[in-house]
């Protein structure tokens, strides 16, 4: 939106903890990939006071109404032509557009906003599998009703909600899979409990687990100030370190699969140098266990970061705050991981405090070629500079992305740019 005024840092402050309580809400709307549409559109109305708010899906040479609220909820399924419309405009320039009045804007379809009975709008692209797929926008039957604030509330909360989308289509898919006995990326071989046990016995037993370890910089100097401690399995069984994890969980053993590799990683601690951090990724339920504090007692707390990492939504939160605000206490740093596309993780920015906030790699992956992604990022180092918490970027691939990251005030990252995983 052209001219538009600048907000204060108290007005981004305030925006964007409203704009993170949203997306926790569109995370946790469920799996089916349609409830998290229908609450975009409902956060989005909710955010910005709009009389409506309608999410677009591009079909061939057709807008369709996919998702719609307040006044524009019974347009759902209705067809715009691509062509001489708002929507089909702001796809076509990848760029927030804003109608003042629908009656007096040549960009519009006023026959479309007569129908739906709209006289102002703010429209901006969603994308999805780092292409622009549709459009949200929020409507309101009175013109000139958006300004500033409205806009960017609806910029960053699409940015969001698309990685949102993401998840819920990744996991309706994985699920589809799973109910077909497709094959997927989970350890070759039977997948029964029994199976799932006796594999996960084999590599507990024969300490098969082994640690690789990525480094994290300071982006100004490239000095590395922590090391990331990921599991890594034996190649003869096949899967991904996720599709392991996962594998634990539906055999019920998350906890013993996490605390074993949270032990594997503290055994290389005293091989690092004495002025950088260790981080390990536990479970909300992990962390909230008497076994991890256990295990965390013979290490200096000045040197460790539990990163929180979630998929589920948390039972108890209290319950988990007062756990890890005692280990903040001892001198452990908590960071979140996943921010900007876990189930919560924005939730758990404003919940439990941390220290260190982990962009979410969606929203780096080409950060230097998407504006709307630049200005949330912008926005989150706002915010974690009021909150006193370190960003730290994941996932940089390019030097691109590392220059953009760095123009935007991002002081630390990670990714196969600045080093790969090594195996201990």
């Amino acid at each position: 939106m052209a001219g538009r005024d600048e907000l204060s840092t108290e007005q981004t402050l305030a925006l964007l903890t409203r704009v993170v309580e949203a997306q926790a809400e569109i995370a946790a709307s469920g799996p089916d990939p349609v409830d998290v549409l229908a609450a975009v559109t409902a956060r989005a109305q909710d955010l910005t006071g709009a009389d409506g708010a309608v999410l677009e899906i591009r079909d061939g040479d057709a807008m369709v109404y996919w998702s719609a609220s307040g006044m524009a909820r019974e347009q759902v399924g209705l067809r715009i032509p691509v062509a001489g419309s708002l929507s089909g405009l702001c796809m076509e320039r990848g760029a927030t557009l804003h109608c003042v009045d629908s009656e007096q804007d040549e960009r519009v379809n006023i026959a479309a906003c007569r129908r739906v009975g709209l006289r102002a709008m703010v429209v901006v692209p969603l994308r999805y599998r780092d292409q622009d797929v549709g459009v949200l926008k929020i409507v309101s039957k009175t013109p000139a009703a958006f300004g500033a604030a409205e806009a960017t509330t609806i910029e960053h909360l699409a940015t969001l909600a698309g990685a949102s989308l993401h998840r819920a289509t990744e996991d309706a898919m994985q699920a589809c899979r799973q109910g077909d006995r497709a094959e997927d990326a989970a350890p070759a071989g039977p997948d029964s409990p029994d199976a799932l046990s006796s594999r996960l016995d084999e590599v507990l037993a024969t300490r098969a687990l082994r640690i690789a370890r990525q480094p994290v910089m300071r982006l100004a100097d490239r000095t590395i100030v922590g090391w990331e401690a990921l599991a890594r399995f034996p190649e003869r069984h096949g899967g991904s370190t996720d599709a392991w994890f996962a594998q634990a969980a539906r055999a019920g053993r998350s906890e013993e699969l996490e605390l074993a590799a949270v032990h594997a990683a503290l055994a290389g601690l005293e091989t690092l140098p004495g002025d950088v951090y260790l981080a390990v990724n536990v479970s909300p339920g992990t962390a909230c266990g008497d076994a991890l504090a256990q295990a965390l007692e013979a290490v200096d707390p000045r040197r460790l970061v539990l990163e929180i990492t979630e998929h589920t939504p948390v039972e108890d939160y209290a319950g988990l705050a007062q756990r890890l605000l005692a280990y903040q206490e001892r001198g452990v740093r908590i960071a979140i991981d996943d921010a900007g596309a876990g189930f919560c993780s924005l939730r758990h920015v404003l919940t439990l405090a941390p220290d260190i906030i982990k962009l979410d790699l969606s929203l780096v992956r080409g950060v230097d070629r998407r504006p709307r992604v630049q200005a949330l990022v912008a926005a989150l180092c706002t915010f974690a500079g009021g909150t006193d918490a370190a960003l730290v970027a994941e996932g940089i691939e390019t030097a691109e992305e590392l220059a953009t990251l760095q123009q935007l005030g991002v002081p630390y990252g990670q990714g196969y740019y600045l080093g790969r995983p090594i195996l201990e």
